[in-house]
């Protein structure tokens, strides 16, 4: 009998996937009667594809596996296909191509047994008999939602989409971002990497790509930053199968067409889209080596880089929450050297700029290398930052004159000191500016300017004059908006006293002492989603991305203290866990989260009518 119902269900649920693909042609239970007679022996774990994508997570021992199915107040997990646990260096853990490690075991029937019908289900390796003593072991798991394969409909969208509180397209009025209707919108968002190193953005390996933009709407972002590389698009290569494994209809396809999926699952969540130029080469960012501080290297030419953004912007102009791209990340000094794979030599341009005699206002010789860097608006006619950017906005606009144009400040997205004497010259409604801030460039020391704990009031005073002097100045004289798109901390930033007392100031500046705080506060987009290393130079695949926000599984934060110091700087509510009732407010959810820590959460699971009646009628059949 359970065989019977084990190989029901599986049938059932590729019917069910069919009825919503096919809404108004096969009727599922003659769909359920075709795939029983033609596929006889069927088993759901064997059949490796889905319309909607798979959910599958592998964790160590070290780390808890949280499977979770949140699409809406009823939705839960129905079916476990996959589990083992046993060595890790064996076996695959690749989604839906799952094969067991020689010294392993299945834990399936206990992990469904465990977690079906719940919404959210916590588990760790100690949960299971360890049968391969002596070993390091992984806990390897696919799971199934209600939500996978019912119409969407019948998940109500909570809470609604961003994008639905604003009248779009957004424009820059004095020093904020507006609607059409004149109403501030203020950006809360979140960086998702991982497309600039390896044409494929972190998660898409485990998750479904709707989830993943269902989630960043759940945890209450209204804003995603979106990286990509210029390789990614003029190239175009064809992604690698398994970093799309639980997206198998990217299966094959190009670096392009997963940048098409992203954009639509992002403006389906009415997600705010900022898509921003990480790097040339598809690489890590960012070194003075790796040949991509300046918009050109010797594989791509200024014009090649235009070019580049008029192909974006007209591919992606006809989506409703495309609002804005960010030109150039991270300017910087490029010096002769290598980085991984890539090799620089700046010898020839650093003739025309007279060497490291030239003036560096920011500090961007590097160690007595050879180096020439970006310059405002000044020397060499070659390395003049500004008229660059203009001339790439100015193409974006022909192509679509709606978007927002961001644009850097020098050394690595830190000053914008030079916009007060020689400012963009593009639009004022399309201009905005960015910043990044991060710990490492303030001194927090116990003589350093910035030491919070010896008096707070002066290390305040001394980092707002700070970013004032940067940047701040342009948001306080009220002449242009500043997205600061980047910034972060590591999931354990309260154990180092130099990140705490950063946060602090950080989070003061952005609301309540900073210099928008009578209009709701700075805009920012947190460095980054992932909770693990995309790869590239200095990177360990998978390994703990420790500025991250999610956990490996793609199904909540990695650390409950960390998100919750994030949603302090003007999130939404967030909506992650839900009840009958609806969804639970932020006290509930904390309390939830520890609860979940000794134990499981039940929620409701009412019944499918249709599923049920092709159910029953594929047991009569058999």
């Amino acid at each position: 009998q359970a065989a019977l119902f084990t190989r029901a269900w599986s049938v059932l649920e590729v019917a069910m996937m069919m009825h919503r693909a096919c809404s108004r042609g096969i009727a599922l239970p003659l769909a359920v009667l075709l795939i029983t007679t033609c596929a006889p022996g069927l088993s759901f774990a064997e059949f490796p594809l889905s319309a909607v994508g798979l959910h599958c997570c592998s964790v160590d021992e070290d780390h808890a596996l949280l499977l979770a199915c949140e699409a809406g107040p009823s939705d839960e997990i129905v079916a476990v296909p996959w589990a083992t646990y046993g060595n890790a260096s064996d076996g695959s853990a690749t989604c839906g191509r799952e094969k067991t490690s020689a010294c392993g075991a299945s834990v399936q029937e206990d992990v469904e047994a465990r977690c079906k019908g719940l919404q959210r289900c916590s588990l760790k390796a100690e949960d299971f008999e360890d049968s391969c003593p002596g070993t390091q072991k992984e806990l390897r798991i696919r799971w199934v939602c209600r939500s996978d394969n019912s119409p969407e409909a019948d998940f109500v969208r909570d809470p609604p989409a961003p994008a639905s509180a604003f009248a779009l397209p957004l424009k820059a009025e004095g020093n904020v971002i507006v609607d059409t209707s004149g109403t501030r919108v203020r950006l809360a968002g979140v960086t998702w990497g991982g497309f600039h190193i390896k044409n494929v953005p972190g998660g898409l390996d485990v998750a479904p790509i709707d989830s993943i933009a269902r989630l960043i709407r759940q945890l209450g972002f209204n804003f995603v930053r979106f990286t990509f590389s210029a390789a990614s698009v003029l190239d175009n290569p064809v992604v690698e199968s398994h970093r799309v494994a639980a997206n198998p209809s990217l299966s094959g396809k190009r670096a392009l067409d997963v940048f098409d999926a992203v954009v639509e699952a992002l403006d389906r969540e009415g997600l705010l889209i900022w898509l921003d130029n990480h790097m040339l080469e598809s690489e890590w960012c960012c070194s003075g080596s790796d040949c991509n501080g300046l918009w050109f290297n010797k594989r791509f030419s200024t014009n090649d880089w235009v070019e580049m953004w008029r192909t974006v912007a007209a591919r992606y102009k006809r989506y409703r929450t495309f609002v804005g791209v960010g030109l150039k990340n991270e300017p910087r000094a490029v010096c002769t050297g290598t980085h991984g794979a890539l090799s620089c030599n700046v010898s020839a341009l650093a003739t025309l700029t007279g060497g490291n005699d030239a003036p560096d206002p920011y500090s961007m010789k590097q160690g007595g290398r050879e180096c020439v860097w970006p310059q405002w608006a000044s020397g060499p006619e070659v390395l003049q930052y500004r008229p660059a950017m203009e001339r790439a906005g100015r193409a974006i606009l022909d192509e679509a004159p709606h978007l927002l144009i961001g644009v850097s400040g020098l050394q690595y997205s830190q000053f914008l000191n030079d916009v007060a004497t020689s400012p963009v010259d593009l639009p004022k409604r399309n201009l905005i500016y960015e910043a990044h801030e991060y710990s490492w460039w303030r001194d927090q020391s116990p003589d350093g300017p910035y030491n919070y704990d010896g008096n707070a009031d002066e290390a305040f005073a001394n980092y707002s004059q700070t970013l004032d002097t940067n940047w701040g100045y342009l948001l306080r004289g009220d002449i242009a908006p500043v997205l600061v798109s980047e910034f972060g901390m590591g999931h354990r930033w309260t154990d180092a006293a130099r990140t705490r007392m950063w946060f602090t100031l950080w989070s003061e500046y952005v609301q309540d002492k900073g210099p928008l705080r009578e209009q709701g506060g700075v805009d920012w987009a947190y460095w980054q989603l992932a909770g693990v290393q995309a790869g590239g130079t200095w990177r360990s695949e998978g390994a703990e991305e420790s500025y991250g926000i999610l956990n490996r599984c793609w199904t909540g934060p990695w650390s409950e203290t960390h998100f919750q110091a994030i949603q302090g700087l003007g999130l939404h509510q967030p909506r992650l866990l839900q009840s009958q009732q609806g969804f639970m407010d932020r006290n509930t959810i904390a309390e939830i989260a520890r609860a979940t820590e000794t134990g499981f959460m039940l929620s409701s699971s009412p019944a499918l009518a249709p599923a049920l009646l092709s159910l029953l009628l594929l047991l009569h059949m058999a």
